[in-house]
């Protein structure tokens, strides 16, 4: 595959770039999203929050690809191989980001108790990982598909727009799973709100304190910038690589890069594994046990005795006296007392 493709402005625009990314602004965004990558991964082994932190550290490692593409195509905007870093990073690196904000929920949901969420914790991982595997196979099967051919003159318009419907596709899910995300989690702060005499008062000094309250509002932040930056990239695509939104510089500095760095800073400042360490351990997610259960072996019933039955007479029950009498010793003797137990009366 050729890096750098000779061509006429009306075909480069179809895929390439046709102005020169800002230098300074492109480097700025390269370093930010470099330094963050070893202080995440850090954090991650501090507070023990491995997954969450290996999958924030490669969505920033993917912001530096696409960023030292960004700045390669200053100096030649047409060169493929650069337009394919700058593309294909820019556009997986914050899906990640968006998975790793997806894991967080069921931990905030935890610390409040079970009972106020509006699904099952296996529906929502199963949903939510779906959703970002789908989201992330698409996006980057219609980035390669519209820029990748052997020649230039291979790379028809039919190729281009169907890879590029590949990527809106993509994009459309990422951000629907991020609308559903919302959802779900508003359903969970209205149960709370009006439910809060069922909060279990042994984590009173986590939902009550200033850091986790804090934590919650950079996390709100943070989808939300995630929101409005999925937004700006489902519009730029589905418009094509040659529109007018599509060529803007700063728009994308803006709507999307800071968006990203912005979203970062707020989850690496308020780290969801320092925040919630401590319930981490008091409120483990449950799951089920493998073991077989074992059979129920009843309890020995012992029968309750005669005199102990609710249907015992006690009127009926006379204590003979010893005393010889001769007029009651011509008296027939009585019938032998029957044990409750084995007259038919009981039953």
């Amino acid at each position: 595959m050729t890096g750098s493709v000779d061509c006429t402005v009306s075909y480069c625009s179809r895929v390439f770039l046709i102005y020169r990314p800002s230098l300074p602004g492109n480097a700025l965004f390269l370093a930010a999203f470099a330094v963050l990558i070893p202080l995440t991964l850090g954090l991650g082994i501090k507070y023990n929050s491995s997954i969450f932190s290996t999958t924030v550290a490669t969505a920033l490692a993917l912001e530096v690809v696409g960023y030292i593409g960004r700045v390669l195509l200053y100096n030649n905007p047409t060169d493929r191989t650069d337009f394919i870093l700058f593309l294909i990073g820019t556009i997986i690196g914050p899906t990640l980001i968006c998975g790793a904000v997806f894991r967080v929920l069921p931990r905030i949901i935890a610390v409040y108790g079970e009972e106020f969420r509006s699904w099952r914790s296996v529906w929502y991982q199963y949903l939510f990982h779906a959703f970002t595997t789908v989201s992330t196979v698409l996006q980057l099967a219609g980035g390669l598909y519209s820029t990748i051919q052997d020649t230039p003159g291979e790379l028809t318009s039919v190729e281009i727009d169907t890879g590029i419907h590949l990527l809106v596709a993509g994009l459309v899910i990422q951000l629907l799973a991020l609308v559903i995300f919302v959802g779900h989690a508003t359903l969970f702060t209205i149960a709370v709100r009006t439910r809060q005499h069922a909060l279990d008062a042994k984590f009173a000094g986590i939902y009550n304190s200033w850091s986790f309250k804090a934590f919650l509002s950079a996390f709100s932040f943070a989808t939300l910038l995630l929101i409005l930056r999925t937004a700006y990239r489902v519009i730029v695509i589905a418009e094509g690589y040659e529109s007018s939104i599509a060529q803007s510089d700063v728009l994308f500095l803006v709507l999307d890069g800071a968006m990203v760095l912005l979203a970062t800073l707020s989850l690496l400042v308020f780290f969801p594994g320092r925040i919630l360490r401590n319930s981490l351990a008091q409120t483990p997610i449950r799951t089920v046990s493998r073991t077989p259960l074992r059979p129920i072996q009843p309890a020995p019933y012992e029968l309750p005795s005669a005199r102990n039955s609710p249907t015992y007479n006690h009127m009926s029950v006379q204590t003979v006296p010893m005393n010889y009498s001769p007029r009651k010793s011509q008296q027939p003797s009585p019938l032998p007392q029957r044990n409750m137990v084995d007259s038919e009366a009981l039953w």
